[in-house]
């Protein structure tokens, strides 16, 4: 298989992200990722995607940029957010942040999970402040061969 590159801007609205997410289900699926590998990519696609609408989006216009590569071995997704207008308010997510989100964690809230989830599932995950002052978030998951 060929290296493929595609590039969606989608509209800072969740309602958009599950046609995001059925057309990385169908890649994945190309690429002949299990079927539970597949549904853990859908997974972290839409918690990434969920959380540079709700907090790195000032408006629906803003939209978030997605990226996607595959090649035979891989699937790449970066999601690049324009950040929000309020960011010297809630500042912006920071590795004392990340730290913080994550002690705070727990099984009765409703908040922190997609991190420890994106975290737990991609085979590589990073997140960057872009020049725009939001937030890249890039996760690759490698394809493996069963046994």
């Amino acid at each position: 298989m060929e290296k493929a590159h595609i590039e969606l801007k989608i509209p800072s609205d969740v309602s958009y992200v599950d046609p995001v997410r059925a057309l990385v289900g169908k890649l994945a699926e190309r690429l002949e990722f299990s079927r539970k590998r597949g549904a853990d990519i859908q997974l972290v696609l839409d918690e990434i995607c969920t959380n540079a609408i709700n907090h790195g989006s000032a408006h629906t216009t803003d939209g978030i940029d997605l990226r996607i590569d595959v090649d035979a071995n891989s699937l790449e997704i970066l999601v690049r957010d324009t950040g929000r207008k309020d960011a010297q308010k809630d500042g912006w997510i920071t590795p004392a942040r990340l730290s913080e989100i994550e002690a705070n964690r727990s099984p009765c809230s409703e908040g922190g999970h997609g991190i420890f989830l994106v975290n737990s599932l991609a085979d590589v995950h990073e997140m960057a402040r872009n020049a725009a002052g939001g937030t890249d978030v890039r996760v690759i998951f490698y394809r493996k061969l069963e046994d």
